[in-house]
């Protein structure tokens, strides 16, 4: 049976301590935890503070069933032309991958960037899978499986929509790769949640789970925007996806009051998913 977990990106106002108990209060059981500043960025952790993390999470029952990063901006950019940013994002990610165990979670979400748009194409392609090379072979040493994104083409001009997201899946071909569904840059892409199962089957092992207007990459709570959640329900069951869908609410009218956005979407979810 699939389950809605919680995530902390759009608590960066209040403490990581804030999000932890905001998630109990509303009967969620489970996390994904965005790695970023206040709550826990990886480049300023002590092991200490990240012990202090698991501890926190394991205090309340939690379950952390993805780490995620801080990579959308700068200065993380595992397609970046300039070698200095490459190699340091590679080298960001590997500490990452430490991090994702010592915190004992087993998925770590992944993008590749973007290249320069008066480039060719291939050559920030060719970067980005070299990186993802690298960052998959260390994975498997590590036991922690990637879980790959495809942001909108707004977000990026490398993996992009289903195809994109394909052929990379397929290209750098490691066991510790798989991908994901976020059904925002899916829907800007015209794609489906059938789409996804028909391409990938069980190498899908994650959902970010967000309503949408279909015209921007506002990650809406459920109930204000236009996705048909209903067809997106049915969709995943019919592709026999059973694992967690992740409640990444981001937008600034959000962080007054976070919690009250995954209130919003647990209601108007409500059995669904049952």
């Amino acid at each position: 049976m699939m389950k809605l977990a919680n995530m902390n990106q759009n608590y960066h106002r209040y403490p990581l301590e804030y999000f932890l108990d905001s998630t109990v209060r509303t009967g969620l059981e489970a996390i994904e935890l965005w790695a970023g500043t206040p709550h826990l960025y990886v480049d300023d952790a002590s092991p200490q503070e990240v012990a202090g993390v698991l501890k926190q999470i394991r205090q309340r029952n939690l379950e952390l069933v993805c780490f995620t990063p801080e990579q959308a901006i700068y200065p993380i950019n595992l397609s970046a032309k300039d070698d200095t940013c490459r190699n340091r994002s590679v080298n960001y990610f590997q500490k990452c991958l430490k991090v994702t165990n010592a915190l004992e979670c087993r998925k770590m979400l992944v993008i590749v960037g973007f290249g320069f748009y008066n480039e060719p194409p291939e050559e920030a392609w060719k970067r980005a899978a070299q990186s993802l090379h690298i960052l998959s072979k260390d994975a498997e040493q590590a036991g922690v499986t990637l879980v790959l994104e495809a942001m909108s083409n707004i977000g990026s001009n490398v993996i992009y929509n289903l195809d994109t997201l394909r052929r990379m899946h397929a290209e750098v071909g490691s066991p510790a790769l798989k991908v994901m569904l976020d059904t925002i840059p899916m829907m800007l892409a015209g794609e489906t949640i059938e789409d996804y199962g028909t391409a990938f089957g069980d190498e899908l092992v994650h959902v970010h789970f967000l309503d949408g207007d279909g015209k921007t990459t506002a990650h809406l709570a459920w109930g204000e925007g236009e996705f048909p959640l209903d067809s997106f329900v049915s969709g995943l069951k019919k592709i026999g996806y059973d694992g967690y869908l992740t409640l990444e609410h981001i937008s600034p009218k959000y962080n007054w009051d976070p919690e009250a956005a995954v209130r919003q979407s647990l209601s108007f979810i409500g059995s669904k998913l049952l």
